[in-house]
């Protein structure tokens, strides 16, 4: 089995949040997702950005600038671009794993159609709840595109093998959850925002909208699964993207 790092475009953002320090200079932070090719089928783990989002004109680009946000993405960028350069089909991406339905994890969604989403019972409800939706920011139209849709609660070993388990790691979204990933490669927890960078460990400096007690569980009990030689991905830490990378990537 095989894990792989990508970057989906660069998110820019003036706004309070991100956990960065910076002040009022603009925070640069990577957009990744991860490949997993397992001999039972290949899984993604989030999806990154639309293609759309790319183009200047798309309309939720602009409402992004409006909001002091925005995104750098190339068409080298993307989710189906990664998978060329990988050799694998996103038509026969078997599990795309959501970690929540935030626009930059799963924008890319309509470039694997053939995948079953893993997502949390509770992260798909908040999805079609109107009110819960807005509060969160969960886009529908990125989602609710017609795959195939298997709801877990709590944990989940996605293979049946111990190799891929979902935990849950709820407060960024009502359903968050991250993913561990033991191989060859070592054992990897991509914890996704349920904590944005390693600033953030020490900080605790969540999101406005999250639930930040929760987002304190959820961080605490991530950081107790790991032992020594347990690496922790965050949800977009510049420094883990640079040019010693954690992952390696489509591009190696």
């Amino acid at each position: 089995m095989r894990l792989f790092g990508c970057v989906c475009g660069q998110f820019h953002t003036t706004r309070a949040g991100m956990g960065m320090t910076g002040g009022a200079t603009p925070v640069q932070a990577p957009v990744p997702f991860y490949v997993i090719d397992h001999p039972d089928g290949v899984a993604l783990f989030d999806c990154g950005l639309h293609a759309d989002v790319g183009d200047p004109t798309d309309p939720y680009r602009l409402a992004l600038q409006s909001q002091g946000q925005d995104v750098t993405f190339g068409p080298d960028e993307t989710v189906a671009a990664h998978l060329a350069r990988l050799d694998i089909d996103p038509g026969r991406v078997r599990y795309v794993v959501l970690s929540h339905l935030h626009f930059d994890h799963c924008g890319g969604l309509h470039q694997v159609p053939n995948a079953t989403l893993v997502v949390q019972q509770r992260e798909w409800e908040a999805g079609f709840d109107r009110e819960v939706a807005g509060r969160y920011y969960l886009p529908r139209r990125y989602f609710d595109l017609g795959h195939q849709v298997k709801l877990v609660e709590g944990e989940h070993d996605l293979f049946g093998d111990g190799s891929v388990v979902c935990i849950p790691s709820h407060g960024h979204t009502p359903g968050h959850q991250s993913l561990r990933v033991r191989n060859g490669q070592g054992d990897h927890i991509l914890v996704s925002d349920a904590c944005y960078n390693c600033e953030v460990v020490q900080t605790r400096a969540f999101p406005d909208f999250a639930d930040a007690e929760a987002m304190n569980r959820s961080l605490d009990n991530l950081l107790a699964l790991g032992d020594p030689e347990t690496v922790m991905i965050y949800g977009h830490d510049p420094a883990q993207w640079g040019v010693q990378a954690l992952l390696p990537s489509a591009r190696a």
